[in-house]
């Protein structure tokens, strides 16, 4: 537990709105047609329209609490709480008609990952987590097993960024890019891969998704840090060097092999 506090409400909450919220979005998940932000990511009228009936909902039933997201700048009160939104994580997934992405809603608590609820709509799958109760992925506890290392069948996550970052060749187990953060670190606590390498990740992408995997088990280090707190690996975002989550000791074992290239890690 964080306090004293045990987040019934606030999950129920957020679990009601990620049902309403899948449903809208499979409904609208065909034909979407991307706009090309600055950064040169991807965003449709969906995630914009997800994420402003999101605020609405959590400004209604929360009006002392900061709303963060992916698609529009920071407002509500300046408290210890705040909601960080997700609308469509995998925009470009969606877009090109690839069934793997997510709506997450987190809830950081004094700095601290306290709450997660993640949907995958394409998949009729909702996981949740509150700090020290546990990980679940509609209503069945997670819990991920270890081992000292890889199969060479094991799935591991390296993403794009990191995959420029880190040599792909010092990491073991099937090399995977799902496109999502959400995806990956729900599934990393469903035990379907067995490791993620991030980099670049903004706040709303982990917000909710590094209480699932932490619940579950799952421990979080760098080669330069070694073992850090999922409030760390939030606080830091956008994430600045190649971030592992995996089971502790699978984690110890990727930090010792992996090998980072030298030179600059993002385009």
């Amino acid at each position: 537990m964080t306090d004293d506090q045990d987040y019934a409400a606030e999950l129920d909450f957020a679990l009601d709105l990620l049902a309403e919220t899948a449903g809208l979005a499979l409904g609208r998940a065909r034909g979407l047609r991307p706009i090309e932000k600055a950064n040169k990511s991807y965003v449709t009228e969906l995630d914009r329209d997800l994420e402003r009936l999101i605020r609405s909902r959590v400004a209604e039933a929360f009006p002392g609490d900061r709303i963060t997201g992916e698609e529009y700048a920071a407002e509500g009160a300046e408290g210890p709480r705040r909601w960080s939104i997700d609308p469509i994580d995998g925009t470009g997934n969606i877009v090109h008609g690839l069934p793997l992405w997510a709506i997450s809603i987190g809830l950081v608590v004094a700095g601290v990952p306290t709450l997660g609820a993640i949907v995958v709509p394409p998949l009729g799958e909702t996981y949740w987590a509150v700090k020290g109760r546990g990980a679940w992925r509609d209503g069945e506890r997670l819990q991920v097993a270890d081992a000292d290392g890889f199969h060479k069948q094991d799935n591991v996550c390296l993403g794009t960024n990191a995959m420029r970052a880190i040599d792909p060749r010092s990491v073991p187990g099937r090399l995977r890019d799902l496109g999502s953060a959400c995806c990956e670190q729900v599934f990393l606590a469903a035990g379907r891969l067995k490791a993620c390498v991030f980099l670049g990740e903004q706040a709303h992408d982990v917000a909710a998704g590094s209480v699932i995997a932490s619940e579950a088990g799952c421990a979080f280090g760098t080669p330069r840090d070694g073992r850090i707190t999922p409030a760390d690996f939030v606080a830091r975002t956008p994430v600045p060097v190649p971030t592992f989550l995996a089971s502790p000791r699978r984690l110890d074992a990727l930090l010792k092999m992996a090998r980072e290239y030298p030179g600059p890690k993002l385009p």
